[in-house]
């Protein structure tokens, strides 16, 4: 089985080796992920939605008919499911704390106030254009790049990840079996695609899939360190993307390194 791999029990056993090291005095996370002091002063503005109230400008996934029913200013229509009002730019991401590849529990706050954008992909394990990324990102498999969902200009962000330039986040909705993704679904994952610098979290409750109303895989959205969108999608990844590889400042930091 995967899980007794020798991947696996290497990871499980620096993992063990790394809580016995902090002895509970360790702040770190295994993964390096970065630690931020102050993340109890961003006001989290919860996952789940509150439509109680009788406000003509309504919240965050509310009933709405227009673009003016909305706090946000965007209603967003579906046949199957009518209109709700849509995150827009500016709306803070909730504050989850989720699994990542390595057992630990992960608050999506600590990469706030990093002076980094956030880049959070959505994905599946059974979604083929997700491991073509994946695949890219750690193997430099050439597959994603020559689909016609792939954008040329897509290439910078590679660089940007590994050059620590900004941070990338894959939140896992579900395992290859359509079941909600587990700890152990992420351990497989990791084991196809080691790759270090991606924080690989598990939305085991569907409250953060709930919460964007993903429609399809992969979709992305773009966060800034205070955690408030820059661009949003229920659906995709070109908002997103374009977005991040048009930001001059950070093609001319990526020019510098060079």
């Amino acid at each position: 089985m995967l899980l007794c791999s020798s991947k696996f029990l290497t990871i499980f056993y620096m993992l063990i080796v790394s809580i016995i090291i902090c002895n509970d005095s360790c702040d770190d996370y295994f993964g390096g992920w970065p630690i931020n002091d102050k993340k109890d002063e961003l006001q989290d503005p919860g996952y789940e939605f509150n439509c109680n109230n009788n406000s003509i400008n309504k919240n965050i996934g509310c009933p709405c008919t227009h673009d003016s029913d909305c706090s946000s200013g965007k209603c967003f229509k579906s046949p199957r499911i009518g209109g709700y009002c849509l995150q827009n730019k500016g709306d803070r991401f909730p504050r989850y704390s989720l699994f990542d590849q390595y057992g630990e529990k992960v608050d999506i706050y600590d990469f706030a106030n990093q002076g980094k954008f956030i880049l959070i992909e959505f994905s599946t394990a059974w979604c083929l254009p997700c491991k073509e990324f994946a695949s890219w990102l750690n193997n430099d498999d050439i597959s994603i790049t020559t689909s016609k969902i792939w954008k040329k200009e897509y290439d910078i962000i590679k660089e940007l990840i590994n050059q620590d330039l900004i941070y990338f986040i894959n939140v896992q909705i579900e395992d290859q079996y359509r079941e909600p993704a587990s700890i152990e679904s992420l351990e497989e994952w990791f084991q196809r695609y080691p790759d270090k610098k991606v924080a690989l979290l598990a939305d085991s409750n569907y409250n953060v899939r709930d919460w964007v109303r993903v429609t399809a895989y992969p979709t992305a959205i773009l966060l800034n360190e205070k955690m408030e969108i820059v661009e949003f999608s229920i659906r995709g990844w070109y908002d997103a993307f374009d977005r991040i590889v048009n930001f001059e400042e950070l093609t001319k930091k990526l020019e510098d390194i060079k």
